[in-house]
Order: structure tokens, then C-alpha cells, then sequence
């Protein structure tokens, strides 16, 4: 039976995921691609390089054809790359993929990926889920397109369970990366903002849990910093259910 955004805490009224604010935070992203990785590694405190090896240890085995979900300038691939796996970028950006320098990067949407089913060995995602326009299809289809028994992780930016924690955030959120953006790029840093908006729109680290494993499996998920940063680790089972 289907179940609808209802039936998850938390999601109530709206389906999860940036609907409206799409357009403007891929706009703002485009804007600081010179500054994304010192300004983002920054912000995480530095914690980021930690969750991508995190991520990518779990979800990579040798040889594996991965999607980098999200792919920005190529950061993750990175890491894939020196696990011996073969990164494929989709971002919807074409700006960040001509930052990435990479040969195997596609543009597109993570709710229309131009893949066939079952094509990928495995899947990553480093700072970019919570940026879906419609997260429940993204998941749909990065389900479609992982192979039965394919393993995806993600590292990403969290919403902590406890109401205390995550009005923290929420505050180191709205005042803190559009000044480290600032010392790092400038002006135009001060669209590392937008942050504070995708964190406003994104699910509780628990309800997030749950979508993952509607759509892709067994997951488990791994949070620091009191929640605000996650690692998520998801083996997908059979036929993904299709999006409420």
C-alpha cells in the first residue's frame, strides 16, 4: 500500500524536499563554485573530508560504476576515484560539472535521471540530497537506477532530532556560512545563506531514515556533531516502491 508524506513526522502538509526554492539555490550554488570546497569544509568544521571517506568506504568496492548524486565540482568523485571505483557526475548544474574537470559528467535532475535500470554498481552523495526539488522521486529513482543489492551512502548536513539542538543549528546556520562565504569569496559568498534555507525545508535526521529505507533498503545512519551532520548507509533490496 502506498503510503503518503503523511505518514512520516514531520513532513505533514508538504511533500519533502525544495520544491519552490529549487531554482534559487542551484542559482546560488552556481555562484560560488571558486569558493565551494574551502568555504563548505569551513562550515562543516572541517568535519567533511571525514564523512566522504565515511561514505565512500561503505558504499565502494573495486571496479564499482558509481553515481556521484549531486556531484557539484567533482569532490566526492574524488574519493571514489582513489577506491578504485569509476564515478559517473550528475548534477544539475552544468556550471559545477565543467568545474569538475571530469569526461563522465552528465546533467540532470535527480528526479529524471537519464539512466537505464539497474545500471550502477553503487551510489554516493556528498552534500546535495537535502537539495532535491521532490525528494521522494529523487529516491525513487536512484533506486531504479542502483542494481539489487547496490549500496548507497551519503553524507550530508542533518536535522537533529531534539527540538534544543536543532533550533542550535538553526541559529550557527543563519549566522555563520554567510560570513565564512564572505572571508572566503566575497560578496558573492553570502549565498552560502542559502544553507539556512534548504535546512529550514529538510526532514528530521529520523524521518530521513525512514524515506531511505522505504526507497532503497537497509539503512543505518551515522550522526555527529549533536546531529547536524550525518552519514548515511543504505543497501538497496529489490524493486523500489514507486513515490507516494
Amino acid at each position: 500500500m502506498k503510503r503518503s508524506p503523511t505518514d512520516f513526522p514531520g513532513v505533514k502538509r508538504r511533500r519533502p524536499g525544495l520544491q519552490g526554492k529549487w531554482a534559487y539555490v542551484v542559482n546560488s550554488l552556481q555562484e560560488i563554485v571558486p569558493s565551494y570546497e574551502l568555504a563548505s569544509s569551513r562550515i562543516s568544521l572541517f568535519a567533511d573530508k571525514k564523512m566522504r571517506e565515511e561514505a565512500v568506504s561503505f558504499a565502494v568496492r573495486d571496479g564499482d560504476l558509481v553515481l556521484d548524486l549531486g556531484s557539484g565540482p567533482g569532490t566526492m568523485s574524488k574519493v571514489v576515484a582513489k577506491r578504485e571505483g569509476a564515478p559517473v557526475l550528475l548534477d544539475a548544474s552544468r556550471v559545477m560539472l565543467k568545474a569538475s574537470g571530469s569526461a563522465n559528467a552528465v546533467q540532470g535532475a535527480f528526479e529524471h535521471l537519464p539512466f537505464r535500470d539497474g545500471a550502477f554498481d553503487s551510489g554516493v552523495s556528498g552534500f546535495a540530497v537535502r537539495d532535491a526539488h521532490d525528494l521522494q522521486v529523487a529516491l525513487a529513482e536512484l533506486g531504479r537506477v542502483l542494481k539489487p543489492g547496490g549500496r548507497f551512502a551519503l553524507c550530508d548536513l542533518g536535522k537533529p532530532d531534539s527540538p534544543l539542538n536543532s533550533v542550535a543549528l538553526g541559529v550557527y546556520l543563519r549566522v555563520v556560512p554567510p560570513l565564512i562565504g564572505l572571508a572566503s569569496a566575497g560578496r558573492a559568498g553570502l549565498r552560502y545563506g542559502s544553507l539556512f534555507d534548504t535546512y529550514n525545508l529538510v526532514l528530521h535526521n529520523s524521518d530521513l531514515a525512514k524515506l531511505l529505507t522505504r526507497y532503497l533498503g537497509a539503512t543505518s545512519v551515522h550522526s555527529m556533531s549533536l546531529g547536524g551532520a550525518i552519514v548515511a548507509k543504505c543497501q538497496k533490496r529489490g524493486a523500489p516502491p514507486s513515490p507516494a
